[in-house]
């Protein structure tokens, strides 16, 4: 009994002293704060070190508190001594470890606490848009046997999912995996909150989801997923499913719809079907995603592989159709499988969510169609996903090949490519334009550094081994160049033609040189008949875009014979051309009456119906417009659509031209402007030569402003980009914009300067307008206007 009163009186006097009531206060204080803190990172998804901090502050403010709170005990204790014992005491203790000191500095300690995690937050989300409606997908972490086709698998399918609820959006599934590799490297573990959140947020990604597959059974799978806020980096909702592994599309959908509860505005979450999207068939389901995986490595002939697994299984697939139809083109080109499957893809588009279903149509209106309205469908679909990977790169492919027609200048392409490259770094396809259209400008600094990059990603391919030959030969030292060079006297007939293709036809400038050093060993006899053909064949082109006739005729006759399938109809109608728009000379005259006993009109030319109508033969032009209208009938009438469009577009495009000769200029500008959208986009030569002469016309009658654009935009077709530099420089010279005219008669006479001599009159009529504007304190150099 006598220990129980000691021990009851010992802990009444120690709850009555200061110390303990101090102690007791600051250890409930520190529980409530740590709670505080605790909810904090919760909700404003803090970094861990943020609690650490907050508990260190508080096991550091311990033991002064506790100094503080002895001092002031033996401070009060001594309150009845002299006065001198106690200022003695006072002097002895430190001035600055009073209470009210020690929680100021408590105080103090934790706001700077906060202000840290306040810019912990504001440099998280510095310069990030973020948009709630859109949401990252990030890859999964799976466990078990077989289960590693769903750690990307699943941002596939489940992005799709979202992009199907129609309120929120998925970020695109490649550059997500293109930068959650990047930052985390080849981990498979499950994504960090904060890791995660850097990723999505610069997507501008508003939420992000988490989530982690694991086998739980032979056929059993359990799929668990979380749902952030990025910006505070607060998990919005939880959900799991499981089930059957055939039954994946089934899990997605319900995992989709479950996590989207909490946050859906409105009524409620409408039904999702993957399957609907995709496929029921899981073996084509697997190939589609096995096909992805290798789609997005760039490695396209193993993707066309598993895509055509994917078609064979379920031929109503859309989605593998159009990746499959991809993977053929920035392989193997534009070609018939590609087109069949991009046909086959816009079939099945019903039910698919719009961001799936505008990239089918834009890339079969393109692809298939020719039609220039996908250059529209494209600009809508990089405004409304601006983080679209294979949008950006749809605009920029419809700009590189097609944008001319549209009035769009060559570099057009470049921001939309380098839009894609910035989303994926490893996009192989946009660096492979970006490359080709340094080689057609002579962009020496971008040419080699975009080549760098690319050999980075592939050094084995037909491209690489074209890039390693052109890059020295077009920007190397003369070492590099040399060696280059003597190279391509080994390589094999293949690869070769892999390196000419690289330098075709895409202007707006010509590099002479690079092309005689490819085009002549090309053209060598150890390579077959028709490959040397075509290489003569390009470096004609060449020599006509730099005005050097004779030259290209000589080259072309020396082509002709070499090709198996004849190449006199396409050479025909390129020197008729030159004729018509006055580049001629005798070798010229000579060879197009050599062709022309070859062939009969109307039957075999009928757009020699200019030539007929110019030559005051206005029968024959009537005959020749009617036998190329029942060219075109009979396209439509067979079903193929997108020819007969196209064909119908040259009959009216013609009937514009004969009504030309025929001096009817308002019925000449309606009907161009009638046939030129129908005519397909790739048909770049005639567009071009439609369009020069509509500029002309348009010209003449006051549309300077539209005549300027077009003259601007043709690059492709060899006659017509000298000749669109001197008739954007006479327009602007007649308008008084002086320094613009003293641009383009530079770009003329840099162009044709060694021109041949029946040329030379237009080149020294520039130089005379160069010395007018000289005279007029202009000052002239080649820089854009």
């Amino acid at each position: 009994m006598a220990a129980l009163d000691f021990l009851t009186g010992t802990f009444s006097r120690l709850r009555s002293a200061p110390l303990f009531r101090v102690v007791s206060v600051y250890i409930l204080a520190s529980w409530a704060v740590l709670q505080a803190i605790d909810l904090l990172t919760a909700q404003f998804g803090l970094p861990g070190w943020f609690f650490q901090a907050g508990l260190g502050l508080l096991l550091l403010g311990l033991p002064i508190v506790i100094g503080a709170a002895i001092i002031q005990t033996r401070t009060a204790a001594r309150g009845g001594e002299p006065a001198k014992a106690s200022a003695d005491a006072r002097r002895r203790a430190p001035r600055w470890l009073t209470m009210r000191v020690a929680v100021l500095g408590g105080v103090l300690a934790f706001i700077g606490l906060g202000s840290l995690g306040v810019g912990v937050i504001w440099l998280r989300n510095r310069g990030r848009e973020l948009q709630p409606d859109v949401v990252s997908v990030l890859p999964f972490h799976v466990v078990g046997a077989g289960v590693e086709l769903w750690r990307e698998g699943l941002v596939d399918l489940m992005s799709k999912a979202l992009n199907a609820t129609g309120q929120f959006r998925a970020s695109d599934p490649r550059a997500v995996l293109n930068r959650w590799r990047r930052e985390a490297g080849d981990s498979d573990e499950l994504a960090e909150p904060e890791l995660a959140g850097d990723v999505a947020g610069s997507l501008n990604a508003g939420r992000m989801i988490l989530g982690s597959l694991i086998r739980t059974g032979p056929d059993e799978v359990l799929v668990s997923a979380d749902l952030y806020s990025v910006r505070w980096l607060r998990r919005e909702a939880t959900a799991s499913v499981e089930g059957r592994e055939d039954e994946i599309t089934s899990l997605v959908d319900r995992l989709t719809v479950d996590l989207l509860r909490s946050v859906w505005e409105g009524d409620d979450v409408p039904d999702v079907r993957v399957s609907a999207i995709t496929t029921t068939s899981l073996p084509a389901l697997r190939a589609y995603l096995e096909g992805e995986q290798a789609f997005r490595r760039s490695q396209f002939v193993e993707a066309q592989a598993a895509f055509a697994a994917a078609v064979e299984a379920d031929s109503a697939f859309a989605i593998a159709h159009y990746r499959l139809a991809l993977s053929h083109g920035w392989w193997s080109g534009i070609g018939g499988d590609l087109q069949r499957h991009l046909t086959a893809a816009a079939r099945h588009t019903q039910g698919l969510p719009e961001r799936d279903s505008l990239l089918i149509v834009a890339n079969k209106i393109a692809d298939v169609d020719g039609d220039l309205d996908a250059i529209r469908l494209f600009e809508r679909l990089t405004r409304r996903y601006p983080d679209d990977l294979e949008a950006w790169y749809g605009l920029g492919d419809t700009y590189f090949h097609m944008g001319g027609q549209a009035g769009h200048q060559l570099d057009s392409s470049v921001e939309p490519f380098e839009r894609a490259l910035a989303l994926d770094s490893t996009f192989a396809p946009a660096l492979i334009h970006l490359i080709e259209f340094a080689y057609a400008t002579n962009d020496t600094a971008r040419g080699q550094s975009w080549t760098d990059h690319y050999l980075t990603l592939d050094s084995t391919s037909f491209y690489a081994q074209a890039f390693k030959l052109l890059t020295p030969l077009a920007f190397g030292s003369a070492e590099e160049s040399a060696a280059a060079e003597q190279a391509l006297d080994t390589i094999r007939t293949e690869l070769h033609g892999w390196v000419s293709n690289r330098l075709r036809e895409w202007g707006p400038s010509s590099n002479l040189p690079l092309h005689k050093k490819v085009e002549l060993a090309y053209a060598d006899p150890r390579h077959p008949n028709d490959e040397r053909g075509l290489a003569l064949w390009n470096l004609a082109i060449e020599y006509m875009r730099l005005g050097q006739v004779a030259t290209a005729v000589e080259l072309v006759e020396q082509a002709l014979p070499l090709f198996s399938g004849g190449l006199d109809g396409q050479a025909l109608y390129l020197l008729t051309n030159a004729r018509e728009l006055g580049i001629t000379d005798e070798s010229v005259d000579g060879l197009i009456d050599r062709l022309e006993s070859r062939f009969s009109y109307p039957e075999d030319m009928p757009w020699m119906a200019v030539t007929a109508a110019s030559e005051g033969r206005f029968a024959d032009a009537r005959i020749g417009v009617e036998r190329l209208q029942s060219v075109a009938d009979s396209f439509s009438a067979a079903g193929d659509t997108a020819m007969g469009r196209s064909m119908q577009g040259q009959v009216w495009t013609i009937r514009g031209r004969v009504a030309a000769v025929m001096d009817s200029a308002d019925a000449a500008v309606a009907h161009l402007r009638r046939g030129l959208p129908m005519i397909n986009g790739f048909w770049t030569w005639p567009r071009d030569l439609d369009r020069y002469w509509l500029a002309n016309l348009i010209r003449d009658r006051g549309g300077e402003d539209e005549a300027l654009r077009i003259y601007g935009s043709i690059y492709q077709n060899p006659w017509l980009e000298a000749l669109g530099y001197f008739e954007r420089a006479q327009l602007h010279e007649r308008r008084g914009e002086a320094q613009q005219a003293a641009v383009y008669y530079v770009r003329f006479i840099d162009m044709w300067s060694d021109a041949d001599p029946h040329l030379q009159p237009r080149v020294e009529s520039a130089r005379r307008a160069l010395e007018r504007l000289a005279s007029e304190t202009v000052s002239v150099d080649d820089t854009n206007p």
